[in-house]
């Protein structure tokens, strides 16, 4: 859990994806469940509520902020900018 708050901490989603995700490599049909399709179904949500107003706080789980399909990646897709805030 340490390498993973310190992979985030430093900026390093790839690192991340790999520490969290690869575990999932083996079962190829449950990381697109857990991980490729959320997300997508997110980055859509997300797309459709930047139209409404007011502001809304969206929380996910750090491994669905890094990787190839990440969150960002799938707002990417939709033509939604999204940047990592550093705190």
């Amino acid at each position: 859990m340490a390498t993973m708050v310190d992979e985030w901490a430093k900026g390093d989603p790839e690192a991340l994806a790999r520490e969290m995700n690869d575990s999932l490599k083996d079962s190829p049909e449950v990381a697109k469940v857990l991980l490729v399709d959320r997300n997508a179904r997110w980055a859509e949500w997300v797309k459709t509520r930047l139209g409404t107003p007011g502001t809304v706080f969206v929380a996910v789980g750090a491994g669905h902020l890094a990787g190839k399909d990440s969150v960002q990646a799938q707002l990417a897709k939709l033509g939604v900018k999204a940047e990592r805030v550093k705190y």
